[in-house]
């Protein structure tokens, strides 16, 4: 009997506003939510996980001046207080943070939450490391939104015991259970990762922006090149896509859970808990 099942509510924080064409080419022109979904993960012997933070009043404050102010220029963010992650949880019941990757709308809360364990990917925090405050808003990144010392703090999955998956390559088990397993999607940013989480009622991938609509798994419909000036690597966007369409295709009944995905916001709602 495996004790090493998890739990996952899903939840959001804030969204920002996207085209719909350029979302799903070919959809209509229109305005669409992208709601910043994030996930609490309960262990039954780790504790509380969050699976990234969504965004916080931070933003804002953090993009107020020139050059960061082009992001929020790009990007319209709406976040309230009560629906940051802090007023969601107990920041002092949270064991771990998992940083998918590190764009705003991933890392918004890191700061709320001092006393978790803080997980990124090596490729995360080469890039930040690399990345110069004032250049971060053109790969996503605000250092504000970071803790002084996060980097020295910080775990990468790549320090755990790795698995391989016949379809998803080398993945590394953070706690050593196969509870949670992350895998490499990269494309989309720089060191992206997603989680392979087990639940009592069968695993459950949280893909992060893999994709922003599961049509772009079903039916193949991906986002318009236009998009690809703001990924990281369009060509490795591109394989990751093709790599969960296999997945999916040899394990249809695995939720595929992306972070802005009208799917993924539909759990928000029912159930709450999985």
């Amino acid at each position: 009997m495996n004790d090493n099942y998890v739990s996952i509510s899903i939840r959001t924080a804030g969204h920002c506003f996207a085209n719909a064409n350029y979302v799903t080419k070919g959809d209509k022109k229109r305005k669409i939510r992208f709601e910043a979904t994030w996930a609490i993960i309960k262990h039954p012997s780790r504790g509380k996980i969050l699976f990234d933070t969504g965004y916080t009043h931070r933003f804002h404050r953090a993009t107020k001046y020139f050059p960061n102010s082009i992001y929020a220029m790009l990007t319209k963010v709406e976040i309230e207080l009560s629906q940051e992650a802090k007023m969601q949880i107990n920041p002092d019941e949270v064991s771990h943070v998992i940083l998918s990757h590190l764009h705003a709308d991933h890392v918004g809360g890191l700061i709320d939450f001092p006393n978790a364990n803080c997980w990124a990917s090596e490729k995360c925090l080469n890039q930040f490391q690399k990345t110069p405050k004032w250049r971060g808003f053109a790969k996503g990144l605000l250092h504000e939104l970071f803790p002084e010392k996060w980097i020295k703090n910080c775990k990468t999955f790549e320090s755990c015991n790795s698995i391989i998956h016949e379809i998803l390559g080398k993945g590394y088990d953070l706690f050593g259970d196969n509870s949670i397993v992350m895998y490499p999607l990269p494309g989309h940013a720089a060191g992206q990762f997603g989680a392979l989480v087990q639940t009592k009622n069968g695993p459950i991938f949280l893909v992060a922006d893999a994709f922003w609509d599961m049509r772009a798994i079903t039916h193949k419909m991906g986002p318009d090149p236009i998009v690809r000036l703001f990924f990281d690597n369009w060509k490795d966007y591109n394989t990751t896509l093709n790599k969960l369409r296999k997945f999916h295709k040899a394990h249809p009944t695995v939720p595929l859970l992306a972070t802005h995905c009208p799917k993924t916001v539909e759990m928000i709602y029912s159930p709450k808990t999985i």
